[in-house]
């Protein structure tokens, strides 16, 4: 029986599908094109004062700080509930936070007048006396939006004109003030009557498609599938029937695809994270609460888009799990993806000898793998941005190969997802501009047959099909706002400072580590060599001339379009890891006998290889935070034996330059020294898969060192056993320290002193009031403040303020009791000052309780991390036993661990694992021989029952999480943007000290719109004591407890929803930093 389609001639069915091409690339196109336009529905937020028909004070803390409009009308009357010294009316920010009047709005009464201010700035004012024989219509309003903000007084009564400024209006969407929720000074039986203040909170971003867009999405993705389709049947026109996708035997492994998936394997469960892992976590999981891939920790909240496709991959595994290795699951998955494109598309197009040579393929692997290990761990966009711009590459490649289109118009797609992964993903559009002269030929050459449309319509539908994705949610008018608000919070560097990328990389930094020099130098050493080859020889004998001068076009023009990315950090160099694979195998092939005939040539190949060794050596083995801890060198460049290995290899390098350069000289008299039947030395694919080892080895060597500690090896061991908190298990906590402070033991005649007594013991020179001023629990916080210029001392939980630190009244820290809690100090102090305190009773010592630790301050000689002894002043816990007749017997005496290098609080720590057997008594123990300028603050010992970080925390406890941390504790709470409006936090997790002060307080505080300048605006923090168990000398990070400045209840926000056309804009969001 014949089908109804074969009676059909072919070319009436080419030119059915000719039709189909043509009419849906083009509606493909055109709805692609008019997407962002299509109206959306928005979910709004808005916020009352007073709410429950009562005065009361309540939190609000907007993501976007400011509101799209504030409404403010409060009776004059109110002012007489105000007791006659003033108060407040309104604010809108804690009145004890710091930048309160600064960026908040304030309505307040004094003893003269009544004012309405700004942003510290004074907009209206009245004389209280007129305010208070005001009659019953008399208000005092604020509005701000976006176009202005006034302030004015209403029905004042006459003559109160002549000496106030009752209103004013000023032009500008700035000074429309931050929003934490309102607070006010009134008794809570004030009348509410005529009190009515109204926020509507910018929620533009918390959108969903409506009806009408969706339908144009399906109506649009479909009709690209469709085109494409169409555009593959007008290529079998070619009468060669079905291409091969893949060569013959690409399903075979070799030992180079076992060593590859082994290194990905590996460095899946024992890699480090990147800077950036916390980051795309957050964005990943709160994209579910917030309505949209929300930029959490900066740019006042507004979306990725039209970035970051890839992170809705972390959001489906979120719903399954947050465990790191699951989130490292599509990396790994790219990763293995990218060298099966290498190895079965890329290499063997690159012709004949990089194909049949077995070095190449090694030398491609150990080019692949010396980028992808250090750059492309973990989480960041750059693996999926590297698998497709290869796909791009090879996809192009292969219309080149047959001159067939729907290659191209596969090829335009995945350059979209690059890009739409990373601003980086330009590297993909640069396969596409280096074939661009073939292409268009291929399009010309076909165009008689199937005409122009045909061909060119599904191209353009399959490029602009990301739109779909791009602007599924979002608007137009949004999406433009929020490219303009990331301009303004930065970092933006023009495309001429390109050079800080590579500065960043010869800095001795994470940034500049030995493991990213070495592979983005090796893959810079391959280009150069390559390129020389390739000018001198034009086409080397199995050398496929086309495929690697486009090649080298790609990773040029790789490198001018990544000057045109906003941000120059080096782990944008995770990006050549595609090419450089590439190049690497040509490299190989065109470096060996018998390519590179000359043993000068290869000689010198191997020097410059030598050299960028002896430059990357120069550098530390470093990756960030948790990363780097028991690695190797992590501290210093690489030694032996007290010797630089840089300086090895360097030294290398110049014998064997000079070398090269005999043997350049003794060709003018003899001919060249040769092996016949000798084997060539596969130098690059030897040095590549080197370095490759020495990654993996020293990673292995970090988790061996960190065995019974926190390290990602064991923490990943634990996650595929089904513990999934990481490092919430290993930080231990002190619960209540003030619990865990030790007893003062009886003396022998059987007197009991007081904890005072206690801890002044013997002393000469320490006294209640020997604290020098300096001493503060606020500065030895370091994610108190992100505001440099704000000089506030808050008040310490369970401590008290007081202006004079010299007094028995400073602020304590850790939340210790001044109450029970007595201190010392040696400031002031003539001569020498030392101190014995009386004996301590331990108690008893258990699992729980594995260090009895010691609040202080000062300069004081103990063991830092590594071992590295620190100087100060002598102090020691001594040891002791009690014996039946109340005397002690000293034992031995520690000196303490140190995990901080400055001088102000902290808490020393002495292993009770150390302690000489029979202890069960201890005291502090000061003892210099001579005169020391330096003062010592201490309080009495502790011996502290230890709760794990997540035994404290939980999974329900709301905790700000900073970006360095987030990943390493997935099971903590972190705080939502819900509806426009963050949770209220009570705990915050902040990394070691110098990336908390250069990176959390910096990248996410207020002058960014990061979340630190909610909390700073609504808390004070205080440091909860912390110790990383079996590395007691790590300063791991910091977790603090938040205090709100004002207590308050949550807001109750009213929810609604709006249809809101493409251009439609409620007016530019506030983004400046004054």
């Amino acid at each position: 029986m014949t089908s109804e389609n074969s009676t059909v001639p072919p070319e009436r069915r080419y030119g059915t599908w000719r039709i189909v091409a043509a009419v849906a690339g083009v509606l493909g196109f055109v709805l692609a094109i008019l997407i962002p336009f299509l109206p959306v529905k928005e979910t709004t937020t808005s916020v009352h004062w007073p709410q429950n028909g009562r005065v009361s004070d309540i939190d609000a803390p907007l993501v976007s700080y400011t509101p799209v409009r504030l409404d403010v009308s409060l009776p004059c009357s109110l002012v007489n509930e105000l007791p006659a010294q003033g108060g407040t009316l309104l604010r809108t920010l804690p009145e004890d936070g710091p930048r309160s009047g600064r960026q908040g709005l304030v309505i307040r009464a004094d003893a003269k007048d009544v004012i309405v201010a700004d942003r510290d700035v004074a907009l209206a004012t009245a004389s209280r006396a007129d305010v208070a024989r005001a009659g019953a219509g008399c208000t005092i309003g604020f509005v701000s939006t976006p176009e202005s903000t006034i302030a004015r007084f209403t029905g004042m009564p006459a003559g109160a004109q002549t000496s106030n400024q009752l209103s004013n209006t000023v032009a500008d969407p700035n000074l429309r003030p931050q929003i934490t929720g309102f607070y006010s000074d009134l008794p809570a039986t004030t009348p509410v009557a005529g009190m009515d203040v109204k926020t509507q909170v910018d929620t533009r971003y918390n959108s969903s498609p409506s009806p009408i867009k969706l339908a144009a999405i399906i109506i649009g993705i479909a009709s690209t599938i469709l085109a494409m389709v169409a555009l593959g049947f007008l290529d079998l026109r070619d009468g060669r029937g079905h291409v091969r996708i893949m060569p013959p035997g690409w399903l075979r492994p070799r030992p180079v695809d076992f060593t590859v998936i082994a290194a990905l394997g590996i460095w899946w469960l024992i890699g480090p994270n990147t800077s950036d892992d916390g980051y795309q976590l957050t964005m990943a999981t709160q994209a579910g609460h917030s309505g949209y891939m929300i930029n959490y920790f900066r740019s006042f909240g507004v979306p990725e888009n039209p970035f970051g496709w890839n992170d809705y991959l972390f959001t489906l595994i979120s719903h399954v799990t947050t465990a790191a290795p699951a989130m490292r699951i599509p990396g790994l998955v790219f990763g293995l993806l990218t060298w099966l494109v290498i190895s079965r598309e890329m290499i063997p197009r690159l012709g004949r000898a990089v194909r049949n040579n077995p070095a190449a393929m090694w030398a491609g692997a150990g080019g692949f793998l010396l980028i992808w290990l250090p750059l492309n761990n973990g989480l960041r966009p750059e693996p999926a941005v590297v698998f497709f711009s290869l796909l791009t590459w090879v996809s192009v490649e292969r219309t080149i190969a047959t001159g067939r289109l729907l290659p191209v118009a596969i090829a335009v797609p995945c350059a979209a997802l690059s890009l739409g992964a990373a601003p980086g993903g330009l590297i993909a559009v640069a396969a596409l501009l280096a074939a661009s002269r073939q292409i268009v030929t291929r399009i010309v050459k076909r165009r008689k047959r199937d005409g122009l449309l045909p061909l060119v319509a599904p191209i353009l539908a399959s490029g602009t099909a990301y739109l779909f994705y791009a602007f599924f949610s979002p608007t137009f008018a949004s999406l433009r706002e929020a490219i303009t608000v990331k301009g303004v919070t930065g970092p933006t560097l023009q495309w001429y400072e390109e050079g800080v990328r590579y500065y960043y990389l010869m800095l001795e930094t994470e940034d500049g580590s030995l493991v990213r020099r070495i592979g983005v130098l090796t893959a810079f050493l391959c280009l150069l060599t390559v390129l020389v080859f390739m000018l001198r020889r034009k086409r080397p004998a199995g050398i496929a001339s086309g495929p690697v001068w486009r090649l080298m076009a790609v990773f040029f023009a790789t490198i001018v379009l990544l000057a045109f990315t906003p941000t120059k950090w080096t782990h944008h160099l995770g990006l050549f890891a595609g090419y450089a694979a590439g190049i690497a195998a040509v490299a190989a092939t065109l470096t060996m006998t018998p390519m590179m005939r000359s043993k000068r040539n290869r000689v010198f190949f191997a020097a410059a290889a030598l050299f960028i060794v002896g430059i990357s050596f120069a550098a530390r083995i470093g990756y960030y935070w948790v990363g780097t801890y028991g690695i190797p060198w992590n501290t210093m460049p690489p030694q032996l034996f007290g010797l630089q290995l840089s300086w090895v290899f360097f030294a290398a390098a110049v014998l064997t330059a000079l070398y090269g350069l005999w043997l350049h000289y003794r060709r003018d008299y003899a001919p060249e020294p040769t092996k016949p039947g000798g084997r060539a030395i596969p130098t690059l694919a030897i040095l590549t898969m080197l370095m490759v080892l020495l990654d993996i080895t020293t990673m292995a060597k970090g988790a061996y060192t960190q065995r019974g500690s926190f390290s990602w090896t064991a923490s990943n061991a634990r996650a595929l056993q089904g513990d999934t908190c990481s490092m919430a298990d290993y930080v231990l906590v002190e619960g209540d320290p003030n619990a865990g402070q030790l007893k003062p033991a009886p003396r022998p005649d059987g007197s009991v002193p007081t904890a005072a007594q206690a801890l002044a013991g013997k002393s000469t020179g320490f006294t209640p009031t020997g604290v020098p001023s300096w001493v503060s629990p606020v500065l030895s916080d370091p994610g108190h403040n992100t505001d440099s210029t704000n000089q506030d001392v808050p008040e310490t939980v369970g401590g008290k303020r007081d202006p004079d630190y010299k007094t028995d009244g400073v602020p304590l820290p850790f939340g210790l009791n001044p109450a029970t809690t007595p201190v010392l100090g040696s400031g002031g102090a003539t001569g020498l000052a030392n101190l014995t305190t009386d004996w301590y009773t331990l108690g008893a010592v258990t699992d729980r309780t594995p260090l009895v630790t010691l609040s202080v301050a000062g300069s004081i000689a103990a063991t830092g991390l590594n071992g590295v002894k620190r100087d100060g002043r002598t102090l020691y816990l001594e040891a002791g036993h009690r014996s039946a007749n109340g005397a002690v017997q000293p034992l031995g005496r520690m000196t303490p661990i140190d995990a901080w290098t400055n001088n102000n609080w902290r808490n020393l720590r002495f292993p009770t694992a150390d302690l000489p057997k029979g202890t069960d008594t201890v005291r502090v123990v000061i003892d210099d021989r001579v005169p020391s300028p330096d003062p010592v603050v201490l309080t009495p010992p502790r011996l502290t029952t230890m709760k794990t970080a997540q035994e404290l925390l939980g999974r329900n406890t709301v905790v700000s999480l900073d970006f360095m941390v987030a990943f390493a504790f997935p099971c903590q709470h972190q705080v939502r943007a819900l509806n426009g409006v963050f949770e209220r936090p009570e705990y915050r997790i902040s990394p070691d000290y110098l990336a908390t002060i250069n990176t959390s307080n910096t990248w996410q505080g207020w002058k960014t719109g990061g979340p630190l300048g909610v909390t700073d605006a609504v808390y004070h923090e205080q440091v909860v004591p912390t110790y990383l168990r079996g590395k007691w000398a790590m300063d791991w990070g910091t977790l603090t407890q938040f205090t709100p400045w004002t207590p308050a209840e949550p807001a109750q926000l009213e929810i609604g929803s709006t249809t809101r056309s493409g251009w439609y804009t409620p007016g530019p969001m506030r983004s400046a930093p004054y």
